[in-house]
C-alpha cells in the first residue's frame, strides 16, 4: 500500500478494534468484569485522568513525544509522558541529538496533571495530607517508532526512546525538588544521564529546571536551562478532553544550543470497563533544534489500565509527518509510561 494509504490503513484497524471492544461491553451474556483498583495517571501531544499530587512534578505521558506526545507536567512532580514525548532529544554535533526527557510528561503527549491555570499565584500553605506524602516520585517511559527511511543523511527527532526521572521534594512547600534522570535513544544507542534543580515558583503549571547533563555513550552533556508548562486532560465540551504540553531551552556546549518542543492532543472516550478507559482522539507534536525540525499530525487511540496504585497509559499514534524532514518518516508510534 502505498504511503498516502497507510493513514487509513491505520484508521481502519483502529475502527475494528473499536468495533471489537463495543462489542464485547454490550454482549448480553458477559459477566461485567470486576473494576480494577481506582489510582490515577499522567502526560505527554498526554488521555487519563491524572492523580493529584501536592509537589507538582510532570507525569511521563507528558514525556507523550512530542517528547510524545509535549509528559506532561503539576499539582505532580511528574516528568512529562510518553503521550507528549518524542521530540526529546536535545542536539549533538552529529545532528543525532542526545537523549532527553521532558522533564512533561509528560507523555505526554505526557501527559500529566496541572493545577488550573486561574488558580492563584501564592502558593497556599501545606496541609496535613501533603507533609505525609511521600517526597519522592518518579515516572518511567519508553516510545517506539520506525526509524527508518528518509534520506540518507537527515538529522533525528522524535524516534524511539525509553527513561526514567527520579524526584526528592524539599521544604514544606514542596515547589522545589531535587531531580534525577537518565535516557536513551534506542535507535542510535546514545544515552544520557542529568541531575539538577526543579522549581514551580507559582501555582501556574510552569516549571523551571536546571540541570546538569551528562553524555554516557555517544553523547555529549552541559549545563541545560529550560522552561515546561503543560494542561490536562481539561474539559472542552462534552466528553472531549484535550492534553497539551510545551519546553523550550537551552544547552552549554560549544556554544548555546536551543530547542522547543510542543505537543497536544484532543480525545474522546469509546469505552470503559471498570476504571480501564480507551480514547480516540487526534494529535499534533512538533520539534526544532539545531540542525532538525519538523509538524507530525494524526490520530491517536489511548488506552488507560489502573494497576495498584498507578496507571499505566498506552497509546498508539499515526504520526504524519507535515513539515520538516527529520527522520524517522510518518509512520506509527507506541507509547507507554507510568508514574509512581
Amino acid at each position: 500500500m502505498s504511503a498516502r494509504g497507510r493513514p487509513l490503513r491505520f484508521l481502519v484497524v483502529m475502527g475494528a478494534g473499536w468495533i471489537g471492544v463495543r462489542s464485547a461491553l454490550l454482549w448480553p451474556d458477559q459477566a461485567p468484569l470486576p473494576a480494577l483498583a481506582t489510582v490515577v495517571a499522567p502526560p505527554a501531544l498526554a488521555e487519563t485522568t491524572p492523580r493529584p499530587l501536592t509537589h507538582p512534578r510532570f507525569t511521563a505521558r507528558q514525556m507523550t513525544a512530542v517528547r510524545a506526545d509535549i509528559k506532561p507536567p503539576p499539582a505532580s512532580r511528574r516528568p512529562a509522558t510518553p503521550q507528549h514525548a518524542g521530540f526529546l532529544l536535545p542536539p549533538s554535533d552529529n545532528r543525532e541529538p542526545s537523549p532527553s526527557d521532558d522533564p512533561a510528561p509528560p507523555s505526554s503527549i505526557r501527559a500529566q496533571p496541572f493545577t488550573a491555570i486561574a488558580a492563584p499565584l501564592a502558593p497556599p500553605p501545606p496541609d496535613r495530607a501533603a507533609t505525609t506524602r511521600s517526597r519522592f516520585a518518579a515516572s518511567v517511559w519508553t516510545i517506539l517508532r520506525d526509524g527508518g527511511s528518509g534520506q540518507p543523511f537527515a538529522p533525528q527527532l522524535g524516534g524511539s526512546q525509553a527513561g526514567a526521572r527520579v524526584t526528592y521534594a524539599l521544604g514544606d512547600a514542596r515547589r522545589l525538588a531535587l531531580a534525577a534522570r537518565v535516557s536513551t535513544a534506542i535507535g542510535t544507542r546514545q544515552q544520557e544521564a542529568a541531575i539538577g534543580l526543579d522549581w514551580q515558583p507559582t501555582r501556574l503549571p510552569i516549571h523551571i529546571v536546571a540541570e546538569q547533563r551528562i553524555g554516557v555513550q555517544r553523547a555529549r552533556g552541559g549545563p541545560a536551562l529550560g522552561v515546561i508548562a503543560g494542561i490536562g486532560p481539561a474539559p472542552i465540551t462534552g466528553a472531549l478532553t484535550i492534553d497539551a504540553y510545551a519546553q523550550g531551552g537551552a544547552i552549554a556546549r560549544d556554544g548555546v544550543e536551543g530547542y522547543v518542543d510542543a505537543a497536544a492532543r484532543v480525545a474522546h472516550p469509546i469505552a470503559r470497563v471498570g476504571q480501564t478507559r480507551l480514547d480516540l482522539g487526534v494529535g499534533a507534536w512538533g520539534g526544532a533544534q539545531r540542525g532538525a525540525s519538523r509538524l507530525d499530525l494524526g490520530p491517536s487511540v489511548t488506552l488507560a489500565v489502573p494497576l495498584s496504585e498507578r496507571v499505566i497509559r498506552l497509546s498508539l499514534d499515526w504520526r504524519q509527518r507535515v513539515a520538516g524532514d527529520a527522520r524517522p518518516a510518518s509512520g506509527p508510534a507506541l507509547s507507554i509510561g507510568t508514574d509512581f
